[in-house]
């Protein structure tokens, strides 16, 4: 039984990620097209992004992390391929989570945002990402 709530927990948690780290991917292009001519409303979106980044995005992060964590533990799914591929992915969108937030601060706060190539792709990177995670979790196929 609780591994059904661990399961049901760990797919809310990761719609909520997915749906703020895309969040995340469009402010980021948004500004990168304004260029220097980034206005006030621009940068208030960057701060009602951040809040909902810290408030929502992040924890939903975290508790994705741990309730995955807990049904790996709890069930022994290691060391299956596809659990191994599906955690790699995590990491590369967890690692991108945190330079998409590092960027969205220094927006909100008017600073220039640092261009790495993932965070130009972003969008992409996301989008293949939960594909992969998608395919890995349902199908299995390794």
């Amino acid at each position: 039984m609780i591994h059904e709530w661990l399961n049901a927990l760990h797919l809310i948690a990761g719609v909520l990620w997915i749906g703020g780290l895309l969040s995340l991917a469009l402010v980021s292009v948004v500004f990168r097209s304004a260029g220097a001519g980034a206005n006030d409303g621009l940068r208030t979106l960057a701060v009602t992004v951040q809040k909902w980044n810290r408030c929502i995005t992040s924890p939903a992060m975290i508790l994705l992390w741990v309730a995955g964590i807990w049904m790996i533990v709890s069930h022994g799914q290691f060391p299956h391929a596809w659990l191994l591929i599906k955690i790699v992915v995590v990491l590369v969108l967890s690692a991108l989570h945190g330079l998409l937030s590092g960027n969205l601060r220094r927006l909100a706060n008017g600073q220039p945002a640092k261009d790495f190539a993932l965070v130009r792709k972003a969008g992409t990177v996301i989008v293949i990402g939960v594909i992969v995670i998608g395919i890995m979790a349902i199908i299995r196929p390794f």
